[in-house]
């Protein structure tokens, strides 16, 4: 059908930013990592865990808030079993948490949606939006190297402004011009996990011999967040490596992709040959000076005043 002028218009959920000179605000890559817990359960969904823990023995069905009475008296010495790993876990399915994980890239959104389980995810995209304003994370170890840094930045920002002509000529689809945009920009994304999967997830992402130091990151501040509202599952979400029980340490340590000399949390007798590196991750990543925010407008440099307006 034809072009109808007089059809109704609606308004579109995203824009091409034609014309607007990116805006680029380069920070710490690890500082930068954000986790909002934006939905948790409440003490409803505990009345339907006692119902599943004690189905074996009931001889007619427990139906919660259906007798506010036995409610009250269940919850008021109520003990779920399974957070202390004991009795059936299947009613740890029934807890599902919801985070907001910002202050990220696409590197690790892609390594957090391998876990399927128990899991449901929602994303910013890249093929429907402009990224051209979009923050630069930086690693430590970048910046630590001021001369490499400076490349780094000038790419970056000559990354960002290619991005933006392509699309200034509205020829060029948002779907093909995001192919220069670089991985150290900025995103977000929504995750639900239950607490099966949560407790799976954060001990063996909280690993600083095996993940990404983002990652590390992430897991930390979700644990942080939940354990916030239900510190009674600390033991589920606990770091394993101090107690040598995480993947890294319980597994043939040379079998894998040996990047970094083992730290004191991982050590074993080890021939550093077999390494990528023969120094710790700590010494390589976290142990270094923050990166200092800066902001650019296009290539220009500007104060944080200005980048605002």
């Amino acid at each position: 059908m034809p072009h109808n002028p007089k059809a109704k218009t609606h308004k579109k959920p995203a824009e091409v930013l034609k014309g607007e000179t990116p805006r680029s605000e380069f920070a710490d890559s690890l500082d930068s990592v954000k986790v909002d817990l934006i939905y948790y359960p409440d003490s409803k969904i505990d009345l339907t865990a006692y119902a599943f823990q004690k189905a074996t023995w009931m001889t007619d069905p427990y139906i919660p808030n259906k007798d506010k009475k036995r409610d009250k008296e269940i919850l008021k010495d109520l003990k779920i079993h399974a957070f202390e790993k004991k009795g059936l876990p299947l009613s740890l399915e029934l807890y599902d948490f919801v985070f907001c994980v910002s202050g990220i890239t696409r590197l690790v959104t892609h390594q957090i949606v391998r876990n399927r389980i128990g899991a449901t995810y929602s994303q910013q995209c890249s093929g429907d939006k402009d990224w051209r304003h979009h923050r630069v994370l930086v690693p430590r170890s970048i910046y630590k190297d001021k001369k490499v840094y400076e490349k780094f930045r000038s790419q970056v920002l000559e990354n960002k402004k290619l991005y933006a002509d392509m699309l200034d000529t509205m020829e060029i689809p948002v779907l093909d011009a995001r192919r220069i945009l670089p991985h150290c920009l900025e995103t977000f994304i929504y995750v639900k996990f239950n607490l099966v999967t949560l407790a799976t997830f954060i001990p063996k992402r909280d690993c600083v011999q095996t993940q990404e130091p983002e990652m590390v990151m992430v897991a930390r501040r979700m644990r942080e967040a939940v354990l916030k509202k239900f510190p009674n599952i600390e033991p589920m979400l606990r770091n394993k490596c101090k107690d040598g029980k995480c993947f890294y340490t319980l597994s043939d340590r040379q079998v894998g992709t040996s990047m970094f000399v083992p730290d004191k949390d991982h050590d074993f007798d080890y021939n550093k040959n077999n390494f990528f590196y023969d120094k710790t991750v700590r010494q390589m990543v976290y142990d270094l000076p923050k990166v200092p925010t800066e902001y650019y407008i296009g290539a220009e440099k500007v104060t944080k005043k200005s980048f605002l307006k």
